[in-house]
């Protein structure tokens, strides 16, 4: 039955068996499906519980059989499948495989003594480096129940992929009596290991072979009698079949079965074949092999469709084959060749070593190699062409990296040069706004000196006595002023009148001329006191000395002597005044309004003597 002429619900059904057995031929697995009409839990029953039917016959005449020594393009894809996939076995409901459980269960208890003696008897071998005997027909009896095909993961089931193929690697040097090419290396004694001429150590896997066949660099004399396996492959056939992709590299697939006769003799005869393993090992063919007893072994056998035990399958990656092309430029994994069969006779059985060494020196390699070394050559140049594009790319990457931290330094500069620019300006704001504050509170203030002047002039400063004098002001005092400005002005003054008066009178010689006086204040501007006393309140509230709040002082001019203000005082009581005289008026600097230091400077008068003058009066 042809995969085009199902219908949809026979391919679904086609495709979930396919994927439960990792694969497969589908021809196969349609025969199974039509069998059981098409139900999928059975078809997988029957092909893991019982080993797949044969399939239906086929009316198209049966294609020529091939050589087995010929290069087998035509199986590309055979290889492929479900890379790295893994699925549990599909549990079985009948009633034979619930009467197999306890049956296996009392065999193992029975022969639990056997294998005890078998497991002695093998390591006495080993030690003694004699090969396991093989007694016909107890070839395969391993003391164990192992049913064929992938149901024996019932007794490995706690192994993986690697582990199982560690397990059958042993089990075959314990059987053939022969070591791997590694393990010689390691169990040859110090003084017998080799160098080479660089001085490192041999390693395992490496070529050391002579030209002379069976012979191999560094060995001794003792060592010629010591049989030789290939290095295996410990993992599954999926990661070994990526690793001959990704390296390149010859893959040679070895399958046994021990339920086959001539599975023995291929053990002895072919594997430890010097020749064949020195073959192998020169031109670096991975191998990889296991008995299908185990789950993976079996699944390769599928994929690669081996029917007969032992059996041997040459990989590698080869040219796409297309109709209408003879070859494309992607490669595929392909089949190169299969051999099936006893190894005897030696000379020309299908397995046989001879045979083997013959296809591989003659046929495969000389056709396989040339494309593996081209393909080898082109991935070193794109490797090469990669690296330098990544040196490229690491270039522009390190130019970008230099030309960023170029620019952001230059951003930190700009920004820095503007946040100094910003705070010169808001200092400058500041300062500003301070000296704005100053000259408000500094008008405010003369504002308000000039407010408590004017009203002096109007409650504190009395009258002129009249010529003669009047007895209850005492005697008349002729006083003269000179003011910082260069003006000069008389006043007369009474012995009994207050000292504020005098003061008074100076502080309304600062009112502009012109002022007028029916403006001046009734009442003072601050308080609720009247006369001296509201004076007295008004420079207790400021906080300054009488010299500050006046903001002048009055000096007698020769000799020289102040004439400090004093509350209540009389102009009578002050010593420089009696009898009149000449005095000056000294200007006292206020910093509590933002006045600076006064400077002394000559004053213009008109009798050339020395005067004061001051910025706000300049002003």
């Amino acid at each position: 039955m042809d995969v085009e002429s199902l219908t949809q619900s026979q391919r679904d059904a086609l495709d979930q068996l396919q994927v439960v057995m990792n694969g497969g031929d589908p021809e196969v697995a349609i025969g199974v499906l039509s069998s059981v009409d098409w139900d999928v839990q059975r078809a997988a029953e029957i092909i893991f519980d019982q080993g797949a039917p044969a399939p239906p016959a086929r009316t198209q005449p049966e294609p020529p059989v091939r050589e087995s020594f010929e290069l087998d393009d035509s199986e590309q894809g055979l290889l492929g499948g479900s890379h790295g996939r893994e699925f549990n076995r599909v549990n079985s409901s009948s009633s034979s495989a619930l009467v197999a459980r306890p049956i296996r269960a009392i065999v193992g208890i029975l022969t639990l003594p056997l294998r005890f003696l078998a497991a002695l008897l093998r390591f006495l071998f080993r030690v003694l480096r004699i090969p396991m005997p093989q007694f016909t027909p107890f070839t395969s009896l391993t003391f164990s129940y192992r049913p064929l095909g992938p149901g024996s993961g019932r007794d490995t089931r706690y192994l993986d992929a690697k582990s199982a193929a560690e397990r059958w690697v042993r089990s075959l040097e314990e059987e053939t009596g022969a070591v791997c090419v590694s393990h010689r290396r390691s169990r040859q004694p110090p003084e017998t290991q080799t160098t080479s001429a660089s001085g490192a150590d041999v390693t395992a896997g490496s070529s050391g072979l002579t030209a002379r066949s069976g012979t191999w660099e560094g060995e001794t004399e003792a060592d010629t009698d010591m049989k030789l396996l290939p290095d295996f492959y410990i993992g599954s056939y999926e990661d070994f079949v990526r690793t001959c992709q990704r390296d390149m590299k010859i893959g040679c697939v070895i399958l046994v079965s021990e339920e086959h006769d001539d599975v023995p003799e291929f053990k002895r005869s072919t594997l430890v074949d010097p020749a064949f393993v020195q073959l192998v090992t020169d031109n670096g063919i991975l191998v990889w092999g296991g008995d299908i007893r185990d789950r993976e072994p079996w699944s390769a056998a599928q994929k690669l469709q081996a029917t007969t035990y032992p059996f041997v399958a040459f990989i590698a990656l080869q040219p796409r084959r297309t109709p209408g092309n003879n070859s494309s430029s992607t490669p595929t994994d392909t089949i190169l060749s299969r051999h099936q069969g006893p190894s005897i006779p030696s000379t020309s059985g299908p397995t046989a070593a001879q045979t083997l060494v013959t296809h591989l020196s003659e046929q495969l390699l000389p056709r396989v190699t040339p494309f593996l070394a081209r393909l080898r050559t082109q991935a070193v140049e794109k490797e090469r062409e990669r690296a330098s594009q990544t040196t490229a790319r690491e270039r522009e990457r390190a130019l970008r990296a230099e030309q960023d931290r170029a620019f952001e330094e230059s951003k930190r500069r700009d920004a820095e040069r503007i946040r100094r620019v910003q705070e010169e300006e808001r200092r400058a704001k500041e300062e500003r706004a301070r000296e704005e504050e100053a000259a408000q509170l500094a008008e405010e203030e003369r504002g308000r000196r000039m407010l408590w002047r004017r009203w002096a002039r109007r409650a504190l400063i009395v009258r002129e006595p009249r010529p003669g004098g009047e007895p209850d002001r005492g005697k008349t005092i002729r006083i003269g002023v000179r003011m910082p400005d260069g003006r000069r002005v008389v006043r007369f003054f009474g012995e009994a009148d207050q000292l504020v008066a005098l003061y008074a009178y100076v502080d309304s010689l600062f009112v502009p001329p012109g002022t007028p006086t029916e403006g001046d204040p009734q009442a003072p501007p601050s308080g609720n006191a009247i006369g001296e006393e509201a004076l007295v309140e008004e420079m207790q509230r400021s906080g300054k000395s009488p010299e500050k709040w006046w903001g002048f002082q009055l000096v007698l001019a020769y000799p020289r002597k102040e004439i400090s203000w004093e509350a209540g005082r009389k102009i009578g009581e002050v010593d420089a005044l009696k009898g009149g005289g000449q005095i000056v008026v000294e200007p006292m600097a206020d910093e509590s309004i933002g006045k600076g230091k006064q400077k002394a400077q000559p004053a213009t008068g008109d009798d050339g003597s020395d005067g004061y003058k001051t910025e706000s009066d300049e002003e």
